[in-house]
């Protein structure tokens, strides 16, 4: 067996994805780092942005963590509304619908990690289409 050796990573190393108002960085993934259990990145949410189009992940959990700014998670059947700022986390469970807007003048920034590995937008590229566009779900 090959042993395997640890990847620094950074969001400048990689391909920026430029989405309506925001752009991704996903950082570890099968297709970027060939990890095996959890895709992680950071998405930069301009101000008064929003991360269309919300959903929920059949397969997999996922965690945000905001880094800097201050934002608005959406969630649950309910679109209830969650502050975060900085160090703040919100966990999802599996099928509990979120997204996240920045009502604010400075740009959001919020790591994320879904377990196991898979990126929703590689997944569902219906799902990637709407997001280019801003477009809801």
């Amino acid at each position: 067996m090959e042993k395997r050796k640890a990847v620094k990573i950074n969001p400048h190393d990689v391909e920026p994805i430029v989405m309506s108002q925001r752009v991704n960085y996903k950082m570890v993934d099968p297709t970027t780092v060939g990890s095996e259990n959890l895709t992680f990145g950071m998405v930069v949410i301009e101000p008064h942005g929003i991360a269309e189009p919300g959903h929920a992940h059949d397969d997999q959990e996922e965690i945000f963590f905001c880094l800097t700014g201050n934002g608005i998670v959406i969630a649950d059947d309910d679109r209830r509304e969650i502050p975060i700022g900085p160090k703040d986390g919100v966990f999802f469970p599996k099928n509990v619908w979120h997204c996240i807007r920045n009502p604010h003048n400075t740009p959001l920034e919020v790591l994320w990690i879904m377990s196991p590995a898979g990126w929703v937008f590689d997944k569902d590229p219906g799902l990637k289409a709407k997001a280019l566009k801003g477009e809801k779900a």
